[in-house]
């Protein structure tokens, strides 16, 4: 687990490694305009069964706007759709046995987290309270 800070890696390319077990990156408290970039799983093989959670904090005090693209690995038709936030209180964004990451992460207030981009993996993506 990995919490974030804004002077380490903020406005940096986060390439997120292959985990050994289900891991949290936590955010700090977002700044308008402060992004974080994810790719990623780095040197993965395969799809594993972990988990990756991002947390923009606890409470519903701050939370996730916007969407992001989930490609289906497991289908046979190979088939996409997008995960939307609730857009007022989704404080979590888990993907499960991700396969390829590549999320960009803004802050737009000292509450609101933005985030855009898309997961390829067996699982949906999935925001929560």
């Amino acid at each position: 687990n990995v919490t974030l800070t804004e002077a380490t890696h903020a406005g940096r390319m986060l390439i997120c490694p292959d985990v050994s077990a289900d891991r949290t990156y936590t955010l700090p408290t977002p700044i308008a305009g402060m992004t974080f970039t994810f790719f990623g799983p780095h040197l993965l093989a395969a799809a594993d069964g972990n988990s990756v959670v991002i947390s923009a904090g606890t409470g519903n005090s701050i939370y996730f706007t916007g969407q992001v693209v989930h490609h289906d690995t497991d289908q046979t038709g190979q088939t996409s759709a997008v995960v939307y936030s609730d857009q007022n209180s989704n404080e979590t964004l888990t993907m499960a046995l991700p396969g390829a990451v590549n999320l960009t992460i803004v802050g737009v207030s000292a509450t609101i987290w933005h985030i855009a981009g898309y997961v390829a993996s067996h699982t949906a993506p999935a925001f929560a309270d």
